[in-house]
């Protein structure tokens, strides 16, 4: 899949951080005005747009997207309901309605609320990486389009940086460094702050979790094989004894 990544950006210049960058085959990372760059959008074949910022921003500049075109998603770690005003809780309400149900239908009702979050950022990210992968499996022609308001903050890269992670099977730092090549107007993840952990603790557990699903298959695989030997046995027990003769014995 590394053949797939194309590093096409080195210089950070002011029309590089209006535009969005592709982070993969089908994935692309930029700021909000991507959504109204209707070429790129079509281009492109986006079909899904997963803003990671504030959920009564991200719902309020989605408000005109419709299902038929799009699946919407809005990850935002810091939600809470009492925090919105009357207006920004049905903006929040009506984007429910309109993109659950094409969520529920991509992860097979795994996540059935298109507003993301969670007060465990590791539990948010395993649910972004589910999302990502279904529609890899589900609709690997589809583009995808990761957003926040200028493409450069930390919880965009904290994201991106983990499914670089998760789909070329590398570390933080080498998935960090491989987001700065394709974006280098990135804010820096400052080491040690609560998001260089948040990778570093996603690094771990995923490495975990990829390791136990091997095993899983290992110990799967090594049971077929088994079972395919005792049958040959059967088979030649079988062989060696007809029926008539064992109805007889």
């Amino acid at each position: 899949m590394a053949d797939n990544f194309q590093n096409k950006y080195h210089l950070a210049t002011t029309v590089n951080q209006l535009q969005a960058q592709k982070l993969s085959q089908q994935v692309f990372i930029g700021p909000l005005n991507t959504l109204a760059q209707h070429q790129f959008i079509s281009t492109n074949n986006i079909r899904y747009v997963i803003g990671i910022l504030p959920c009564h921003k991200c719902c309020y500049y989605l408000k005109d997207f419709e299902p038929n075109q799009f699946t919407c998603i809005n990850v935002d770690p810091d939600f809470n309901v009492q925090r919105l005003t009357e207006f920004e809780g049905e903006c929040l309400m009506r984007f429910n309605t309109k993109f659950t149900p094409n969520l529920e239908v991509l992860t097979d009702h795994k996540i059935n609320n298109s507003i993301v979050t969670n007060l465990d950022i590791q539990k948010i990210l395993q649910e972004f990486i589910l999302i990502m992968n279904c529609i890899k499996q589900k609709d690997p022609q589809a583009g995808v389009l990761l957003f926040s308001l200028n493409g450069n903050d930390n919880l965009l890269s904290l994201f991106t940086c983990a499914y670089v992670q998760d789909s070329l099977n590398c570390d933080s730092s080498s998935a960090y460094g491989y987001l700065k090549s394709i974006r280098p107007s990135i804010k820096e993840i400052e080491r040690g702050s609560g998001y260089a952990n948040e990778l570093l603790k996603f690094e771990i557990n995923n490495k975990a979790k990829k390791l136990q699903l091997e095993n899983s298959q290992n110990t799967i695989r090594v049971k077929s094989k088994r079972s395919v030997t005792d049958c040959d046995d059967h088979l030649e027990v079988e062989m060696e004894y007809p029926r008539s003769f064992k109805r007889s014995f």
